[in-house]
């Protein structure tokens, strides 16, 4: 039987989800080693990626019995419950028992640690027993670091969403139940859903194709997944029109600053970027990519601080006034030039606040964390300034296209841009 077929990509979970099974179905193979068998395994990440198929494949590639526990019942018929599906399962082991959603299990974040302490309770009780323990859970910081060590979970795997080769996998299998025109591509799919789960994937593909089928259309195309995943994904509104065209060369303005100065330090960062204006209150999107190393990168984490900063500068010195649509831009960009001074030590080492999260006062020190985050702020405002002056003709190329387009897609940039650079 092939073990995760029905799991696309996940490449590397699915390795060491193999390496789990092959050990609780073959351990006299590493019982002559000396080795410890692990007793239970936690899936965890965000909802939709897929942890509960896996957990179910393992369970299926086992061959055991399962008992499933899910959070079904009131707080203290649930606490028995938990303690007598794990008697059961010792009494009919070797078997599986299967915690579905786990960090659900305490009625509220604050709630009462009863159900966490069953939990822990039986797994401690089978321990002796062929009782394996797979559970899936979309946060695990609220569940104790009692119930996570190694001997009751010995294998804790995050399933992140799909990034890159995964993604573009995982679309080209939906598509493939899907009647879609040629415009349409996995790659081209996989960049609008960068960073989102398969669940997400799933409700765009079927909102694109309620607008290809209202339109009178055959296929999906291209213009129905933009507009589904600008509904679906970012909450934009369906149109511009209600706006003055004032307000529309302002914000293609704002956006198109975005996008040249992320097209010059890295041309495949942008996925979209459209004019339509949110449920939140921001009169344009812009869908930056992350790179693989971004989080390992001060070089990269920079970039897109200038890229953030890149909107209000644009409205700066296009039209002279101070840009009332960039408050969130701003917010985003202090906070991570607040991560340089007090968690990178960018600044100096003397502004150094290794051991917080950055929730600055206005007293003592931190007064002076908050002043060089501001100076460097306005630092980093001025060199995105003289990027722009440089790269104007950019700037027009986009802000012309998306007044009269409305929104454009990473295809529709690198047409416009082509390969030049700063």
């Amino acid at each position: 039987m092939e073990i995760f077929k029905n799991v696309i990509g996940y490449d590397k979970e699915k390795q060491e989800l193999m390496q789990v099974c092959d050990m609780v179905t073959d351990p006299q193979k590493y019982a002559v080693l000396g080795v410890r068998l692990p007793r239970g395994v936690l899936l965890h990440g965000e909802p939709g990626v897929g942890k509960t198929l896996m957990a179910t494949d393992l369970i299926n590639a086992m061959g055991r019995k399962i008992f499933t526990i899910r959070r079904d019942k009131s707080n203290d018929k649930f606490v028995d419950h938990i303690g007598e599906v794990f008697a059961e399962a010792k009494n009919s082991a070797p078997s599986v028992v299967f915690l579905d959603d786990m960090d659900k299990f305490a009625h509220s974040k604050y709630g009462s640690p009863e159900e966490f302490t069953a939990v822990q309770a039986g797994i401690d009780a089978v321990n002796n027993s062929d009782v394996f323990v797979i559970a899936t859970a979309n946060d695990i910081d609220d569940i104790p670091q009692s119930l996570l060590r190694s001997g009751r979970f010995d294998r804790i795997i995050e399933v992140c969403t799909p990034r890159r080769k995964d993604a573009v996998e995982i679309v080209r299998h939906y598509l493939s139940g899907k009647k879609v025109a040629n415009d349409v591509t996995a790659e081209l799919v996989a960049r609008l859903m960068d960073g989102h789960s398969c669940a997400d994937l799933e409700s765009v593909l079927n909102e694109a194709g309620i607008y290809a089928g209202f339109d009178g259309c055959a296929q999906i195309g291209r213009t129905h997944i933009m507009r589904a995943v600008l509904r679906n994904i970012f909450e934009a509104e369906d149109g511009v029109n209600e706006i003055s065209a004032a307000l529309k060369q302002e914000v293609a303005f704002h956006e198109a600053g975005h996008v040249a100065v992320a097209y010059i330090f890295e041309p495949e960062s942008v996925g979209i970027v459209s004019i339509r204006s949110c449920s939140n209150d921001e009169r344009g999107v812009v869908q930056l990519l992350k790179s693989d190393d971004y989080f390992g990168s001060y070089e990269k984490m920079y970039q897109r601080v200038l890229v953030l900063l890149a909107g209000r500068a644009v409205t700066e010195l296009k039209f002279g006034r101070t840009d009332v649509g960039a408050e969130s831009d701003l917010s985003r960009a202090t906070a991570i030039i607040q991560r340089f001074v007090c968690k990178y030590g960018a600044s100096g080492l003397h502004l150094l606040r290794a051991d917080s999260d950055c929730d600055l006062e206005y007293d003592g020190n931190d007064r002076a964390v908050i002043d060089e985050t501001n100076a460097m702020l306005a630092r980093m405002y001025e060199e995105v300034k003289a990027i722009l002056r440089k790269n104007w003709d950019k700037v027009e190329l986009v802000a012309a296209a998306l007044a009269e387009r409305g929104t454009l897609l990473f295809e529709d940039i690198v047409e416009l841009l082509g390969d030049k650079a700063a």
